[in-house]
């Protein structure tokens, strides 16, 4: 246990599987106190219940990031339960495989409210509590897709280099008041639920596609959630003044 974690709180959202549910009990096992977010909330009660089981404190709040009283409710939860604020993890994201050509408006759209809307939002509720305090850490997920060429995964990818964006202007705006922005970059993580919405008729044309391109090596082990969990750890842990303000992980070969 990393004694610069214990006893602090922490909002992770997208926390009912995959990297969030990993994440928070990462967070958990280090003594923090931890509010998860996501929309499946018998998902989140498992997980808080894992984490209880083991020792430490959580509570959830089930989270629509496209509804905005619902991501000020989460955030606010974790001031009015634990009576501070220290971390917002913005790990909740949601992406489709379409060519942009054949694309929806109606998904373009759930993308972005969620991926880029939900997660400005959250980071403003959590500056309410933070900037007065003169303290906080948030760390935003983005993506490798985010400055390589994804065909079929054009969307996303645009909303997390415009996470990426965001973080650098926010750390700009931020830093001298004592709050720290960092992201990390993913690539090619397994053990998630993202690909679950994924349409199973053009899928394996991307899947095709992306090996041709050198975007998904067969031959390279897959990160699992964990590792990007040891990496939320390392970040906000790290003591102030410093800051790891962007942090990429791949597997090895890539």
């Amino acid at each position: 246990m990393m004694a610069a974690l214990e006893g602090k709180v922490a909002v992770v959202t997208g926390a009912s599987a995959g990297i969030g549910a990993v994440t928070a009990r990462a967070l958990a096992a280090e003594g923090m106190k931890v509010v998860l977010g996501a929309r499946r909330a018998e998902r989140l009660a498992e997980v808080c219940a894992a984490i209880r089981t083991g020792g430490g404190s959580a509570e959830f709040v089930a989270t629509d990031m496209r509804d905005e009283a619902q991501v000020e409710r989460l955030v606010t939860t974790a001031v009015e339960r634990f009576g501070r604020l220290d971390a917002l993890v913005n790990n909740a994201a949601i992406g489709t495989v379409r060519a942009i050509a054949e694309g929806r408006t109606d998904e373009w759209r759930a993308i972005f409210e969620t991926n880029v809307l939900g997660t400005l939002v959250a980071c403003r509720a959590a500056l309410r509590h933070m900037l007065p305090c003169g303290h906080g850490d948030i760390l935003n997920m983005t993506s490798a897709s985010a400055h390589e060429a994804w065909p079929y995964l054009a969307v996303y990818a645009a909303s997390k280099a415009a996470i990426h964006t965001l973080s650098d202007g926010l750390r700009a705006e931020v830093a001298e008041r004592g709050v720290r922005v960092m992201t990390i970059e993913i690539h090619n993580v397994g053990g998630t639920d993202f690909a679950s919405n994924f349409d199973r008729a053009i899928l394996p044309a991307a899947i095709t596609r992306w090996k041709e391109l050198g975007l998904l090596n067969p031959k390279t082990p897959t990160l699992q959630p964990d590792a990007v969990a040891r990496a939320v750890v390392f970040q906000l842990s790290q003591p102030d003044p410093a800051s790891v303000h962007h942090l990429t992980i791949r597997s090895r070969a890539n």
